[in-house]
């Protein structure tokens, strides 16, 4: 009854869009189409500056890496403040306010993609000269069906020529036009050889693998550079003999070219390398986000198959991560052609543009997904994501201080996971945040959804006071298979016992171990001097500031009696001193402790300056100051 109750609503819904379509904005209206266009450039710009990255890396240039990176954080800064647009719970006047934006912001969008083209093009030459654009003459058409000798250099001279397939193919306008789903063989012959292969998607669109695979001892590259300067893709890693893959997302009647190099000039005159391309799939892959920009009317669907049982969330986003909000409708079927209604769903929270459906799926499971702008005279742009919804929970709300007292903590954190699965190497990445000063996490792998965090060192400041409870740990979404943003646990708190206190005028018993100490805490009720002792035996007395014994005030091990210890200290009323006392000699003592106030108080006003100095409630002295702060009378009573 509910999925017939769906499907009755969905298809009303679907007939009252398609029969009764929002009228089409004009363009001094809406914006929304130019900033999409621009919205593609930026993401193209943004992928080839982070391809030169690599390129620079690659050339051991670090500092150009760097500058690189910089210029790309800065640049996504920029363009994620543009497209910033204000929010608004009523649809309509959401979309109002979205299209004054970006009439008012469109032309600084402008200006920014056009600082980002100069900078690419400045790194073609810079890096890639034998690929820049600015030097490509324009494509023409050339015969390129028949197999041609490549000329070889004359270092190579041992070889007159060398059979090399699709020769010459150095630029565009030679490059070799290929098709999806075809296996192409060819030889980088000599250390500068680039083979350049074109390929024109027509009215496909979806994602496109290229594969490139090497001779055993080469380490070749490969580029894919949408029409003129993006790169979208790229293989660049540095082991010999290793096969290069590179995904990407296919837009229709857009032209690419595939290059074929090697960074380290390896070549071979008798082995021969292999591009093969896959067919162009609509397909979703998990954690993988697809960028469409289609024209009006066409909308894809996209196959998802779980790869495991559990949970799965499908969502748009803007496009690119960054693009302007579009409106979207995302739907779910079990079959194609709109077949086996699952679900469907408008806004992901309320007042979002964007839609989410989450639903549970077995291993090997197969859903069909649609992404339907909402106003159906306009073009879909958005991002299509699914991940697995992913969550890590703590076992233990709180965890307590050891029995020791000594700011350790000897109790472990269990982290179980839901809907994925943790990484071999998930233990180095783990990140626990608000961790007491002077505590480390250890983290273990428990199992595929497990982890145990430890902790060792001891906490600095670990009186009641000091207790925490907001203590969470995050685990990058890289180290989870199937996940798309970082999982962050639950708060769990940490907390501390108070070090056990050493009273005014109470004395202490205290039994002290061969080679072992006592630590007690000290918090005078009044500011002033007091006389803390011992009583017998042969010990040494020493305060602190801090329990860690690093900030020293005063020690004795000699009172009135040579075996007793007795210190004299002015202390601050609140402030909390640490009382150590040790064996002399490595023998056993047992002692009272006792700290007396002498009764002199010293008070000071708000200023921090002192005003008096009193005894048993009794004034001693008085001090006044003027306006200045300048001592002008002192009375000693």
């Amino acid at each position: 009854m509910v999925n017939r109750l769906m499907s009755f609503t969905f298809v009303g819904m679907l007939i009252l869009l398609t029969c009764f379509p929002m009228a089409e904005a004009k363009t001094s209206q809406n914006p929304i189409a130019e900033v999409s266009q621009m919205d593609r450039e930026l993401l193209g710009l943004q992928q080839t500056l982070s391809f030169f990255q690599v390129v620079a890396e690659k050339k051991g240039d670090k500092k150009l890496a760097k500058k690189i990176e910089k210029q790309i954080s800065s640049f996504s800064q920029k363009n994620t403040k543009l497209h910033a647009a204000p929010k608004d719970s009523n649809r309509l006047k959401h979309q109002e306010k979205i299209n004054k934006h970006f009439e008012k912001q469109k032309s600084k969008i402008q200006e920014l993609q056009k600082q980002m083209e100069q900078q690419v093009n400045a790194y073609w030459e810079q890096l890639m000269p034998e690929l820049s654009p600015l030097k490509t003459p324009p494509i023409k058409q050339v015969n390129t069906t028949t197999l041609r000798t490549a000329a070889v250099p004359a270092a190579s001279a041992s070889v007159a020529s060398v059979v090399d397939p699709f020769e010459p193919n150095e630029d565009k306008t030679t490059s070799y036009s290929i098709s999806s789903g075809n296996l192409y063989s060819s030889k980088l012959s000599f250390a500068k050889d680039l083979d350049m292969y074109r390929f024109d998607s027509g009215t496909l669109a979806g994602d496109l693998t290229v594969t490139l695979g090497v001779p055993e001892d080469k380490n070749y590259d490969i580029l894919v550079v949408q029409e003129p300067n993006k790169a979208v893709g790229s293989g660049t890693s540095s082991e010999p003999g290793l096969k290069e893959t590179v995904t990407f997302s296919v837009q229709p009647n857009t032209t690419y070219y595939i290059s074929v190099f090697s960074f380290d000039r390896h070549y071979s005159e008798t082995a021969s390398y292999s591009l093969s391309l896959s067919k162009v799939k609509t397909e979703l892959g998990l954690a993988r986000p697809i960028d469409i920009s289609l024209p009006v009317g066409v909308v894809p669907a996209y196959r998802f198959t779980a790869p495991v049982t559990g949970t799965y969330r499908f969502n748009t986003s803007p496009y690119g991560g960054f693009g302007a909000p579009f409106d979207t409708m995302l739907l779910m079927f079990r079959e194609e052609q709109m077949k086996g209604l699952v679900d469907f769903n408008d806004e992901a929270t309320d007042g979002s543009l964007f839609s989410e459906i989450k639903v549970s799926m077995t291993a090997g499971a197969t859903h069909f997904v649609y992404v339907y702008p909402y106003n159906q005279s306009q073009p879909v742009h958005a991002r299509l994501n699914v991940a697995l919804d992913t969550s890590a929970a703590v076992v233990l709300p709180t965890i307590q201080e050891a029995t020791a007292n000594d700011g350790s903590i000897s109790s472990k954190q269990i982290v179980n996971l839901t809907n994925g699965m943790f990484s071999p190497d998930v233990a180095s990445a783990v990140t626990v945040t608000n961790l007491p000063t002077g505590i480390q996490p250890i983290v273990t792998r428990n199992s595929d959804t497990q982890l145990s965090v430890g902790f060792i060192g001891n906490a600095i400041a670990h009186e009641k006071k000091h207790s925490v409870q907001d203590v969470y740990i995050t685990i990058p979404k890289e180290q989870i298979s199937g996940t798309d943003s970082d999982v962050v646990t639950n708060a769990f708190a940490i907390s501390f016992t108070d070090t056990e206190s050493l009273l005014e005028t109470t004395a202490t018993e205290i039994q002290l171990q061969s080679g072992n100490k006592k630590i007690l805490k000290f918090t005078p009720s009044v500011s002033g001097s007091f006389e803390i002792f011992t009583n017998t035996s042969n010990t040494e007395l020493a305060i602190y500031e801090d329990y860690g014994q690093s900030r020293q005030l005063v020690s004795s091990d000699d009172g009135d009696t040579s075996s007793f210890s007795k210190v004299t200290i002015t202390l601050q009323e609140g402030q909390d001193y640490y009382v150590v006392l040790s064996p002399i000699n490595n023998t056993s003592v047992q002692t009272t402790l006792t700290a007396r106030y002498l009764g002199v108080e010293y008070v000071y006003n708000a200023k921090g300056q002192l005003v008096q100095i009193k005894q048993n409630d009794k004034i001693l002295s008085e001090f006044i100051y003027d306006g200045n702060g300048n001592l002008i009378k002192k009375t000693v009573y």
